[in-house]
């Protein structure tokens, strides 16, 4: 009898369990979306590219010359690219520094072996002599708990 009242106690709790679990308050629909507009879908086009494969790209200039490499894309308020960020000089991230480039200076294109070509008018010593791009905050802090980073050029 023990055996029985036991097993039935078991199941009564686990068959409460999912009702239990249902009686949580659900937020707004206004708290999670404050427009109140539904949420679009997104479908990828043949002329875009992902971020992630700009970055670490290398940039070349009209000469075929390598310039630098992009190390950051800097995004505007209305979620357009608005930079990339262009570290030159150094050797293995040693004594590198960074310039920021709007983003419609360079030129993306696909070479024969369809490899993504990214160019710009420019120089290494121009880019050399360009203003350096300095971050102000930590730019690694990508968990959106803290505030965005601010971009103020340093002046030569």
């Amino acid at each position: 009898m023990k055996i029985v009242t036991v097993a039935a106690i078991a199941s009564l709790m686990l068959a409460a369990s999912p009702a239990l679990a249902q009686t949580s308050t659900n937020p707004s629909p206004l708290a999670v979306n404050p427009t109140g507009a539904a949420p679009t879908w997104y479908t990828a086009h043949g002329n875009e590219m992902r971020a992630s494969k700009l970055i670490g790209s290398t940039v070349k200039n009209d000469a075929n010359e390598s310039i630098g490499s992009i190390n950051e894309v800097v995004l505007g308020k209305d979620g357009k690219v608005a930079a990339v960020v262009i570290g030159v000089g150094g050797f293995l991230g040693m004594g590198e520094r960074e310039v920021a480039v709007n983003f419609d200076a360079l030129r993306v294109a696909q070479d024969a072996n369809n490899r993504t070509v990214i160019s710009l008018d420019a120089t290494k010593d121009t880019l050399k002599a360009a203003p350096e791009w300095r971050w102000a905050g930590d730019r690694s802090n990508t968990t959106g708990n803290g505030s965005a980073p601010t971009r103020q050029p340093v002046a030569k």
